[in-house]
């Protein structure tokens, strides 16, 4: 039977669909060393959608009538219409289940194109490809397109062997279904320790937001290749002048899968136990992510998501400010004003407060600071998850000189070193700012302390076991510069 002309489209996009679904079953997917899968095809069920609220109790009232299940605070964005007055826009993705019932609800919602779906299908058919004809692993000078889960580990190989000295690549552990989560650190004498501070990049601790990825492979890149060279004097002095850990991917097997939950469908952002403590269960990845944090002296780090422009500084889980919020504005300000897009973006200077934004429970940064006086900022670096690898280019040019001064920023404040007046040897002490409720403690093996603060006069205090405590009274700070204070 020929169909009618009306239908021939209804069974050409059959024939499409039924076409796209052999080619899936179809494609040979490799494994790596370990027999892992480098990546799953990605099922959808969902589409985004676009709703305007007035504000934060009519966002509340949406979900308690309609939980959507993929909400996340990322989706939130406000719409300025003066200084102090916006509305809310929510770009989320719902079920078609979901979908019927916001309409039901009296909900108006504007349907968009889902660019995270195209994108993700782009590099899982690119992968393909590549897979099917045999390419070979390239180390890349800068990532432009995303890298399948092996390659990040070989890429950080390659600059061990590349740059014997400055960089030590490592694994800090392994992931629920095994796989390797793999880290570099880049030092002027990468073998051994000395008296300088410590930072801490790392990105995607949501499976599904990836432009940190290229952005931190791109960063080692770049500080390696350009140290001790002609034209790149900063380049050098921050690789002389810090420890830098950078650890590009958090969250392996749902970057693998292409979803934002690890591999027990966990959102590994919610499941950190401090400050708030209402998450006892702590997945395996933030186990050891846990323990990297607690063996180290970090002074500032950072997490890269994705799903908008903004530089969101602590608290997330309370409203009340973190005793070092103004250095945590200007912290997130080195990073977003020299970040275009995200300085005139949706946020006021392309920053945050967390709780502000909505209130979020179990996250990294909040147990960071909590628990290891860390002070960590959750960089939102694209309004799309996975957005098309044509833009990374783009990414990296809005956010190098972002990175960089926010390495630098580890060495703002006052800082110096803890001796013992009887032995001249290196104290395990505490440093306290009066005042101030988060205390810093010096790396016992070389009795060197930071503590990061916005431009002022302060008053610090010094103690340790089996030494009389000492205050040192109006010590100045002035942002973007270096006071030291040996005592």
């Amino acid at each position: 039977m020929t169909p009618r002309a009306g239908l021939l489209p209804l069974f050409l996009l059959l024939a499409v669909l039924i076409s796209a679904v052999a080619t899936a079953e179809e494609i040979t997917i490799p494994l790596d060393a370990k027999g892992l899968p480098l990546w799953e095809i990605r099922q959808w069920n969902d589409f985004p959608v676009r709703l305007e609220l007035r504000d934060h109790a009519a966002l509340d009232r949406l979900l308690a009538a309609v939980p959507i299940a993929s909400f996340e605070r990322e989706q939130i964005r406000p719409v300025y219409t003066s200084p102090k007055s916006f509305h809310l826009v929510l770009e989320t993705r719902v079920t078609e289940d979901e979908a019927a019932r916001l309409a039901a609800a009296g909900h108006d919602f504007e349907r968009l194109p889902d660019l995270e779906r195209q994108g993700r299908e782009a590099v899982e058919a690119r992968w393909a490809a590549e897979a099917a004809a045999g390419k070979a692993f390239t180390p890349a000078k800068q990532w432009t397109t995303y890298p399948t889960f092996a390659q990040i580990g070989a890429q950080l190989a390659q600059l061990e062997d590349d740059y014997e000295g400055l960089c030590r690549a490592f694994t800090w552990g392994q992931s629920v279904q095994g796989r390797d989560l793999h880290g570099i650190v880049i030092s002027q004498d990468v073998n051994n320790s000395s008296a300088e501070p410590e930072v801490r990049l790392s990105s995607s601790i949501h499976g599904d937001e990836t432009v940190g990825i290229v952005l931190t492979l791109n960063l080692a890149q770049y500080l390696l290749e350009n140290y001790d060279q002609p034209g790149f004097e900063a380049v050098t002095d921050l690789v002389n002048s810090t420890e830098i850990t950078i650890m590009p991917l958090h969250n392996p097997d749902g970057y693998v899968a292409g979803t934002r939950s690890n591999a027990n469908g966990v959102d590994l952002n919610r499941n950190f136990t401090e400050p708030a403590g209402t998450h006892p269960v702590v997945e395996t990845e933030n186990v050891h992510f846990s323990n990297l944090g607690l063996g180290n002296n970090y002074v500032i780090s950072l997490n890269y998501h994705g799903g908008a422009l903004v530089a969101n500084y602590l608290w997330d889980y309370t409203y009340t400010l973190a005793p070092d919020d103004a250095a945590c504005i200007q912290l997130a300000l080195a990073y977003s004003t020299t970040n275009l897009p995200m300085y005139n973006g949706s946020f006021p200077q392309g920053i945050t407060n967390g709780a502000d934004w909505y209130v979020a429970l179990g996250t990294l940064q909040d147990w960071s600071y909590e628990m290891t006086g860390c002070i960590d900022i959750t960089l939102e670096v694209s309004n799309f998850k996975w957005p098309s690898e044509s833009t990374l280019d783009g990414f990296w040019d809005d956010n190098r000189q972002s990175m960089l001064n926010y390495i630098a920023a580890a060495n703002y404040g006052i800082q110096g070193v803890v001796t013992g007046s009887d032995t001249g040897l290196p104290l395990d002490a505490t440093v306290t700012v009066v005042g101030n409720a988060k205390s810093v403690k010096t790396d016992p093996a070389h009795g060197d302390y930071y503590k990061m603060l916005d431009s002022g006069n302060y008053d610090l205090n010094f103690s340790a076991d089996g030494y009389i405590s000492q205050t040192i009274t109006g010590v100045t700070s002035i942002w973007g510069s270096t006071t030291v204070q040996d005592v």
